[in-house]
Parts: structure tokens; sequence; C-alpha cells
């Protein structure tokens, strides 16, 4: 969906890359699969005040959702121009 590979380098302009409708499709099975199949609940990923430790899903992560939404206004202004 995005056009930097995992490693920073820009993908080739040739590629065709997914839409963001797929990408929200990834995201819905990720958060079905750490809700559900990992018990981990809907409750945003933070970490704990007292342990430290990491807590919730991470699909429904602040970092995860600005990502979502700063990639849907690329997709708009890819698709409008």
């Amino acid at each position: 969906c995005d056009e930097i590979n995992l490693d920073g380098s820009e993908k080739d302009k040739s590629k065709e890359r997914s839409t963001f409708t797929h990408a929200q499709k990834m995201r819905a099975a990720a958060t079905f699969g750490f809700g559900r199949i990992h018990g981990l609940g809907m409750l945003a990923w933070h970490r704990s005040e007292y342990t430290g430790k990491m807590l919730g899903n991470p699909s429904v992560s602040e970092t995860l959702t600005s990502y979502m939404l700063s990639l849907r206004r690329r997709k708009v202004c890819i698709y409008i121009f």
C-alpha cells in the first residue's frame, strides 16, 4: 500500500500497489487475530504503569491508527491527481 519498502528504500513506480481498502482488511484481520485468537481484546496497545509491560491489542495502537489515517490521505491524493 505504501510507496516505501520496509527497509526504507523507495518502491518501483511501475509496480502496482494495494489499495487503502486492502490495508483496512489487513488491519481488521490483525485486530481479529490479536483480539480473539490471542485473547488480547480491543484495549489499545499501551505500556502498563504498574508493571512496565505492554498490554492490549497492537493493531489498535495510536501509532497504527495515525499511520492508517496518513495512508488514507495519501491514497486519496493519488486518485485526485
